[in-house]
């Protein structure tokens, strides 16, 4: 299950040029839970190790699951990490994670939502898969 079909590659870009069209994010990646990166792009000048990138969220999106789980809740859907000047948004996209980062804090509920929608599209495309 961790090969790519060609239509599920096709697709995932397709999701992915979507996001990046809707929102203003200095970089968007698709990781598995591990941290393994599948795709990553970033605006031209910003400097973000995109495997870097991939294994803090891994270790975040861990300890983030490890709370939800222990208070009772069923399921990560989405983390927000914010700093004074810039954020990250992780949401749950079937067996994968979305990533998102920018220095626009304005833009972060539009991110969000943009983020709910498409990790929903991610997940269905792969809960079709035998």
């Amino acid at each position: 299950m961790s090969e790519l079909t060609e239509k599920e590659a096709e697709e995932l870009a397709l999701y992915l040029g979507e996001i990046t069209n809707h929102t203003e994010l200095d970089a968007l990646a698709l990781v598995t839970r591990e941290g393994l990166r599948i795709a990553f792009s970033a605006i031209p000048g910003y400097n973000i190790n995109p495997d870097q990138l991939s294994a803090i969220s891994s270790v975040i999106l861990q300890g983030a699951n490890e709370a939800v789980t222990k208070i009772g809740y069923d399921y990560l859907s989405e983390c927000v990490i914010r700093g004074e000047q810039s954020y990250l948004v992780l949401a749950a996209a079937g067996r994968f994670f979305l990533i998102g980062a920018s220095r626009e804090l304005k833009d972060l509920s539009k991110i969000v939502t943009v983020f709910r929608f498409y990790a929903k599209k991610i997940t269905d495309l792969f809960s079709k898969r035998q």
